[in-house]
């Protein structure tokens, strides 16, 4: 548990980011959360890097969607290092990272994952995979309130790397108060914590953290699954049938979804405001993706129901129309 998501991801990169000879580029994606690219593209200028030379993003199809294939093809002698996402933040696609991670260690390349949308929500084998490194958030699914503290996730072979972004809370624990001018890393991925945890952002984990290890992961996302199938259903039943203007992009196979629904529809704006006028909590992905997000361990089936029951009023009324079309700065 440290820092936070992108302060993680700047911690990570500086160490399994290492050039060498024709290995500079770094491989990621268009659809990744901005502030990863922002880290990335900064990471590569301190190494003396052009991002627009040495960044290669993926590219979605046509559906909006990544494709694991289109992934592992970009993975050349030139890749020094893969950083994806789990489950993209828009549209909801869990990605194949088994597949991604053993594709990357056949060519010798390390593989990092930002997990911020599937941590809480869908099970993870790293060790078991091999995953090189990855971090998440803690806010969305692990339930611990915005600006709650980050995690970090470092493959135990790679205990030995050394932190280039040291800080005094990556020291070796037991010697944190010696206040040596030397630097003891921590012996495990605790040697990439930076800084004194913020004790408020941390304080609601415990609680929260004990509750999904009491439900149990795999429950929950038997759970979730089941709920995001009811919605994409009763969607589709209930509203899509009469506006031909809304689709789902998440990917409906089990294997391709990760914890939320996201609908498209030109009007998405005012549509997600009049959603939020009737005390239902979307949220907005401009310009014109809703995402909805029934969660496993609170959400039920009959919550589902009314947010479908109130998109299809809000559709025939016409309510969204009193909306403005100008997004908000928090949506």
């Amino acid at each position: 548990m440290s820092g936070t998501t992108t302060i993680n991801i700047h911690a990570l990169i500086s160490s399994f980011y290492n050039p060498e000879g024709k290995r500079v580029e770094i491989l990621a994606d268009e659809l990744n959360f901005p502030s990863d690219i922002y880290a990335l593209k900064g990471q590569l200028k301190l190494r003396g890097f052009d991002p627009d030379q040495h960044l290669v993003l993926a590219k979605a199809d046509s559906h909006g969607l990544l494709n694991e294939q289109d992934i592992i093809d970009l993975m050349t002698e030139k890749t020094a290092l893969v950083f994806l996402p789990s489950v993209i933040y828009s549209t909801g696609q869990l990605l194949d990272m088994e597949l991604l991670t053993a594709e990357a260690h056949k060519r010798n390349v390390c593989i990092g994952f930002d997990c911020s949308h599937s941590a809480g929500a869908i099970p993870h084998s790293f060790d078991e995979w091999g995953v090189d490194f990855a971090l998440w958030c803690s806010y969305k699914y692990l339930n611990g309130g915005p600006g709650s503290t980050a995690f970090l996730y470092v493959n135990r072979r790679h205990f030995n790397k050394e932190p280039l972004l040291p800080g005094w809370f990556g020291y070796l624990k037991e010697k944190q108060f010696d206040m040596l001018n030397e630097f003891i890393p921590s012996p495990n991925a605790g040697r990439w914590q930076i800084s004194s945890p913020n004790i408020l952002g941390s304080s609601t984990l415990e609680g929260a953290l004990n509750i999904i290890l009491e439900a149990g992961i795999h429950d929950i996302r038997q759970k979730s699954l089941k709920l995001t199938s009811v919605l994409a259903d009763l969607l589709r039943e209930k509203v899509f049938s009469n506006f031909p203007d809304f689709k789902i992009v998440t990917p409906l196979a089990e294997k391709k979804r990760g914890g939320h629904i996201a609908i498209e529809h030109p009007d998405a704006i005012r549509i997600n405001e009049a959603l939020k006028d009737r005390g239902i909590i979307p949220d907005l992905r401009p310009p014109n993706i809703i995402r909805i997000a029934p969660v496993a361990l609170y959400n039920t089936f009959e919550e589902v129901w009314n947010v479908v029951e109130a998109l299809k009023e809000i559709m025939e009324a016409e309510e969204y129309k009193s909306f403005s079309k100008e997004r908000k700065a928090v949506s």
